[in-house]
């Protein structure tokens, strides 16, 4: 049954984001040829404000998630209806903070924005879109007990639906109004309507939730407020890290850069996020394997999920480096396009941010807040001054390597310490050389690729991205296969294909 929610929950990650994506990428570039650069700059911009918002919510869903896998596991209704209650009133108040905090900045949102030739009241769209992100905790709570119950894709399935059916009434409204506002709108009925259809779905299957349910004991609060604490420094972190590329650019170089940055940023987010989509399919799992307590049970699948992240990440490193900017052209112009300096810089990124999403998977399930806390402080701290500082010198690509370089940080220090060698009692030789071989591969497939890719040039756009494409995912697998055709991991994988190929024949 694990196996079986996993393939479902991966599956239903992919096809989602996948078919999500599609449509946005195609309003990103409607965005871009109808309203404007500038548009796609404050657009981006305010996104990366609002992140940094959803720091009031604390690692809230995280904790609860990590407390609902036992009840559920046990079939513990009145657990599971005590926690979800509590879940309730939490993100309520997180919807309250995020309301007050975000109306207390209103002032200095001109300041952040600064220069821009559009006709709207920019205080007006940052209320729109402050609006949207609270009314995303508002009604979202129930979604967390689809996650902990391994159902991520009944969730992934309904935000497909609202992502293409949002999207298509965008284009229709922004090709005939022109008006961004119009815009906005349409993203919050439509952010309405996925949690009324989610809570709808929960209600019918779990609908024990919705009776009176009991209070939590002390105990239980006051250890669900020390994780809180122990994530919130995380939380946080993270939030900065996420959220200040856009501000500091905006700041540094204007608002248009942002817009700019943002063309490249939505496709590397699109895959920073279908790669955490099928990761994060499986923590449910491993949460329920690691209260098992076999260390070496765990270890073998983690050496199996490390090998699938660092494939698929290898995969994207590789085909983004060589058919990006084609694509670009392709997609909103040719007179978009960043320096091939900067792309090398992102595929960079892309790896730093994606290759670790096995390790942080486990970190998840296993609960670690507490141990860690302090280095997700120095992460933030590395990539705001890094950041900055090389944002003066080499400008964008300053801004997405000072966020690579934090990631590294975690990857290189706090990762094989508080998370490998606890969880798997094994020796940070072994982590290393597990990592290493796999970064060698990914830089050995992207260089190749991209000197290939280089001699052949092609007059068509179209023609150009799909050759690139074609050749650097052809050799990304066959290095891939090559090298590492013949480990354990790899034959696991091999024999998973042959039984879901056997049971499509039957």
């Amino acid at each position: 049954m694990r196996k079986k929610n996993s393939i479902f929950n991966m599956l239903g990650s992919l096809g989602s984001y996948l078919f999500a994506t599609i449509f946005t990428f195609i309003t990103q570039a409607c965005i871009v040829r109808i309203l404007g650069i500038e548009y796609s700059g404050v657009n981006g911009l305010f996104t990366n404000i609002l992140t940094m918002l959803s720091v009031a919510e604390l690692g809230i869903g995280t904790t609860i998630i990590f407390k609902l896998y036992k009840p559920i596991a046990e079939d513990n209704k009145e657990e599971i209806k005590s926690w979800m209650n509590f879940y309730k009133i939490c993100y309520r108040c997180v919807a309250l903070v995020i309301t007050i905090i975000g109306v207390i900045i209103i002032p200095i949102v001109p300041t952040i924005v600064g220069e821009v030739a559009i006709p709207e009241s920019i205080i007006f769209l940052y209320l729109i879109s402050l609006l949207d992100t609270i009314l995303s905790y508002v009604m979202t709570y129930k979604r967390s007990l689809l996650y902990a119950d391994q159902k991520n894709y009944i969730v992934n399935i309904v935000h497909m639906g609202y992502t293409i059916f949002m999207n298509i009434t965008q284009i229709i409204l922004l090709a005939i109004f022109k008006n961004y506002v119009v815009f906005l709108a349409i993203k919050l009925v439509y952010r309405l309507l996925e949690n009324i259809i989610i809570n709808i779905y929960v209600n019918k299957h779990h609908p024990y939730i919705n009776e009176p349910a009991k209070k939590l004991e002390s105990q239980e609060r006051k250890d669900v407020i020390n994780r809180i604490k122990a994530i919130f420094l995380q939380k946080i972190s993270f939030v900065v890290n996420k959220g200040i590329d856009n501000i500091v650019l905006s700041i540094f170089l204007g608002i248009t850069v942002v817009g700019y940055y943002t063309n490249y940023n939505m496709i590397v987010s699109a895959i920073t996020t279908i790669i955490y989509q099928i990761l994060s399919s499986l923590t449910a799992s491993v949460g329920n394997l690691l209260t098992e307590n076999n260390t070496e049970k765990s270890y073998d699948i983690y050496k199996k999920i490390n090998m699938l992240n660092s494939f698929i990440t290898g995969i994207f490193i590789v085909g983004f480096t060589c058919a990006i900017q084609p694509f670009i052209t392709l997609w909103v112009g040719k007179e978009y396009l960043l320096s091939n300096f900067t792309i090398w810089i992102f595929a960079f990124y892309i790896y730093s941010d994606s290759i670790r999403r096995a390790i942080t998977m486990y970190k998840e399930a296993a609960g670690i807040c507490k141990e860690d806390q302090f280095m997700y402080v120095i992460m933030a701290i590395i990539n705001l001054v890094t950041s900055i500082i090389l944002c003066k010198i080499i400008g964008v690509a300053g801004v997405i390597l000072g966020t690579a370089m934090s990631y590294l940080f975690l990857i290189i220090y706090s990762y094989p310490k508080y998370i490998y060698k606890p969880i798997f009692h094994k020796s940070y030789r072994e982590y290393y050389r597990e990592n290493v071989k796999y970064f060698v591969y990914i830089v050995i497939a992207t260089v190749l690729s991209a000197v290939i890719c280089n001699v052949i040039t092609i007059d068509n756009s179209l023609w150009q991205f799909i050759c690139n494409g074609i050749i650097a995912v052809g050799i990304a697998v066959i290095l891939f296969i090559i090298l590492f055709g013949r480990s354990k991991e790899f034959r696991y994988y091999i024999e998973m294909l042959k039984e879901v190929k056997a049971r499509i024949i039957k």
